[in-house]
């Protein structure tokens, strides 16, 4: 570019308004800066190792259930838009119940994400449509599940409940029940634009989330009134152990984070999708 061609910039960069302009916004920045520093704001969000892999989950912890199966993402595609290689999508039978029983095989889906506060969750109600699903009612529930950090609210769970219609079957679609709910620093959430806002909150130098996936694997699922129970039995074995064997230590996490500094405003990342 030739130097007549700065000419214009120049005389701009020399104009009042121009310089006032700038002055205000290294002021507005300084004063970001200070603000973050002075308030502990975090908008960097660093990653929260888990404390054991879930591919280490205590299979004998899980009785009555027993794994019939694990699976392995094979294609890298597939596992790239996981967004994770941090899971597992284990078969159990539950061995107390009759094999004729439509809750005796079921699918535990587990997934874990940290240091990403831009992450889509991934939700049933996406994915199975995706792959040709139906998506019919929806309904939160709370479900009584003791031992995972929820005592100051009654052990009082809450899970998303999906009814839908999925390919397979002798007329080509078949009923599919499928629940899940999120674990996200250091609470529970089913809605996933609650799940981000805890994993913006400027108030936390951490952040991770992880989803809880249950369905039914036997090509049945059981009566509308029978499913809730059958997770709610599942989620009282299966919750308690990533609770205090494998998701992260909140509140040490956050002691952690009163004790150090805050990082600069510098390093902010983008907000959520």
């Amino acid at each position: 570019m030739s130097e007549g061609a700065w000419a214009p910039l120049g005389r701009l960069a020399r104009q009042p308004k121009f310089l006032a302009c700038a002055a205000v916004l290294a002021v507005s920045a300084a004063g970001l800066q200070l603000s973050a520093q002075k308030l502990k704001w975090h908008f960097r969000k660093e990653a929260a190792p888990l404390r054991k892999s879930l591919d280490e989950l205590d299979e004998s912890q899980l009785e009555p259930y027993r794994v019939r199966q694990k699976i392995k993402v094979s294609n890298p595609d597939v596992e790239e838009a996981l967004g994770t290689k941090e899971y597992i999508q284990w078969v159990l039978e539950d061995t107390s119940v009759p094999e004729a029983d439509a809750a005796r095989l079921m699918m535990l889906f587990v997934t874990y994400y940290t240091g990403n506060p831009d992450k889509v969750p991934h939700i049933p109600e996406r994915c199975y449509v995706g792959g040709g699903g139906d998506v019919g009612r929806g309904r939160n529930l709370t479900l009584t599940v003791p031992g995972c950090g929820l005592a100051s609210k009654a052990d009082q769970l809450p899970v998303r409940l999906l009814e839908m219609e999925v390919p397979g079957g002798l007329m080509g679609r078949r009923p599919q029940a499928v629940a899940y709910f999120f674990a996200v620093n250091g609470g529970y959430a089913v809605d996933r634009n609650e799940v981000r806002n805890r994993l913006n909150s400027l108030t936390n130098r951490y952040a991770y989330f992880s989803k809880v996936e249950v369905s039914f694997a036997g090509g049945q699922s059981p009566e509308a009134q029978e499913a809730p129970r059958a997770v709610e039995k599942l989620c009282r074995v299966v919750a308690p152990v990533l609770y205090k064997e494998h998701w992260p230590d909140w509140e040490a996490l956050k002691g952690r984070r009163s004790a150090e500094p805050a990082r600069p405003v510098r390093e902010r990342t983008g907000g959520a999708k």
